[in-house]
Order: C-alpha cells, then sequence, then structure tokens
C-alpha cells in the first residue's frame, strides 16, 4: 500500500463519521506528525505515522482496513490526496498533533500534556504543549 492509500484508509477507519471538516482536521493530525518527524509517531512518512503502533487505533493488530463503503472511501480519498500535497502553511488546525473522541475514551492521560485546540463533530484536537 501507498502512503496515499495508508492516509486514506486511516482517516476511512477514524473519522469517516465526522464528514469533510473532520476528515480534514483528522488528516492535518497526521500529516503535521509526519512533518514533526519524531520517532515515537514514526518519524516523517505519512504511512508509517498512521501504522505507528498505539497511535491511531484502527490499526492495532490489523494490516489493513476493510472498505465497506466504496463510494464514501472514494470522497475520503480524494480529500487526502488534496492535503497529503498541499504545503503545511494551508493546515487550518493550528498545528494539531492529536485527538480523541471524549464521548468513547473520555479524557486519557496524554490530554495533559496537550492545549485544547478546536472541536470537530465527535472529535477534539490538540497540540502538544
Amino acid at each position: 500500500m501507498s502512503d496515499r492509500d495508508i492516509f486514506a484508509k486511516t482517516i476511512y477507519a477514524e473519522a469517516r463519521g465526522e464528514g469533510p471538516e473532520g476528515w480534514e482536521a483528522a488528516a492535518w493530525v497526521i500529516k503535521n506528525r509526519a512533518h514533526a518527524n519524531r520517532p515515537h509517531w514514526g518519524g516523517s512518512s505519512i504511512g508509517r505515522v498512521c501504522r505507528q503502533p498505539y497511535q491511531f487505533e484502527c490499526w492495532n493488530g490489523r494490516n489493513d482496513i476493510e472498505i465497506d463503503d466504496p463510494a464514501l472511501y472514494n470522497r475520503i480519498k480524494r480529500e487526502t490526496d488534496r492535503i497529503y500535497d498541499e504545503p503545511m502553511s494551508r493546515d487550518r488546525t493550528g498545528g494539531c498533533d492529536h485527538y480523541n473522541n471524549p464521548q468513547k475514551e473520555g479524557y486519557p492521560d496524554w490530554t495533559r500534556n496537550c492545549n485544547r485546540k478546536m472541536d470537530v463533530g465527535n472529535h477534539v484536537f490538540y497540540k502538544e504543549k
């Protein structure tokens, strides 16, 4: 799988119910992590960032993401392809590098090391302090 495919599949699995604004915000978290090039986040490759163990739940224990809604996946793929090619200056999240769904997981310990930047749909987006 290419980095672009992994990127799109990650957003499909993590944020498909959030709509375009949520897809974009989650995609920028991944892109911001790759840009930061931190080993614990998977380095500078978007594919490695997405599949870094215990970073994006959808990949934990999986080698691929099943696509149940190909039409929706194709919409997300177009969006992630656009973001993949955009310069970092187009990031509308203000550098967010984390997100979670507090309705599902509350506020884990790691959220204390982050500044809450924005809410989009069911997700809260953060930037590490």
